[in-house]
């Protein structure tokens, strides 16, 4: 007798605010989803009542809940609009944001955010939604400016890697992703000022995925420079940023500078941080 495996329903869960609607995060997660065949579950949390309200008779948590719930309604019927075939459920969750979406993607092929707008210092002192599952998404995380560039259809898939083990991840991601959009990729290994060898693990690296990908047209440049600025300014002409994580926490991304928190913070386009432990993750895109 033969036992047929069961296969995970492919999610795309994106955390969307009942109080701030961002119609980019939404299109741009439906057509993710759409893209991998997957269903996109939009997401909104908020926090349960306060004690001191379970004996006020003027609570406003319903009345926030209920706002929170038609405009759930609504941005699911927007990311439907125009794709049949698309499956999109919502949710609403009880507790801090960042924890509600850390859990719900846990088995999801993506995790989309929006960009927060909060200054660096304001989120060393009280923290960002996207700045603290940079670190702790149990997924890819794709975070979504509030303004996202118009670019033409060979703006190239960009991917930035350097020397540490950051880099199997993004390119991963970035190779899987190209194949399935159909645009060019451009890997660029960011090098601070100064003699380097070239011919790093990573370049070596770059030859197996030609020969997965033989269809994705790759073009691999090496930039000096501070990243944060190069990428930054890239931004404004590419369809995606794929960038690698090295798990640091909150402090002391603050302290030493994160490229990752600068750039999703200013970045043109959107963001997807492909951290080691998402590697498995990355791979189903092209599938």
């Amino acid at each position: 007798m033969t036992m047929k495996r069961e296969t995970k329903p492919r999610i795309v869960v994106a955390g969307v605010s009942g109080l701030d609607s961002r119609r980019s995060l939404v299109a741009w997660a439906a057509q993710e989803a759409a893209a991998r065949g997957a269903e996109l579950r939009l997401l909104t949390a908020h926090p349960g009542p306060a004690a001191p309200d379970l004996y006020l008779p003027s609570d406003p948590a319903p009345a926030l809940r209920a706002a929170s719930v038609r405009e759930l309604a609504e941005m699911a019927a927007y990311a439907s609009s125009g794709r049949p075939e698309l499956a999109v459920s919502t949710e609403m969750a009880a507790g801090p944001p960042a924890a509600v979406l850390r859990a719900a993607a846990e088995g999801a092929e993506l995790l989309v955010v929006g960009a927060d707008d909060a200054s660096p210092f304001a989120e060393a002192i009280s923290g960002s939604v996207a700045g603290d599952l940079l670190t702790t998404a149990p997924c890819p995380l794709a975070v979504v400016p509030r303004r996202v560039s118009t670019v033409s259809e060979s703006a190239p898939i960009v991917v930035a890697v350097d020397e540490h083990d950051t880099a199997q991840s993004a390119v991963t991601y970035g190779f899987a992703t190209a194949a399935r959009s159909g645009r060019p990729l451009t890997v660029l290994h960011c090098l601070p000022p100064g003699p380097h060898d070239t011919s790093s693990s990573v370049a070596r690296a770059l030859i197996g995925f030609r020969g997965l990908y033989p269809d994705v047209v790759v073009t691999d440049d090496i930039v000096r420079g501070d990243p944060r600025y190069v990428l930054t300014d890239l931004s404004r002409k590419a369809a995606l940023l794929v960038l690698g994580s090295r798990g640091r926490g909150r402090l002391a991304s603050s302290l030493f500078g994160s490229v990752s928190r600068y750039v999703i913070r200013r970045s043109g386009c959107p963001v997807v941080v492909a951290r080691p432990v998402s590697q498995q993750h990355a791979t189903m895109v092209s599938t």
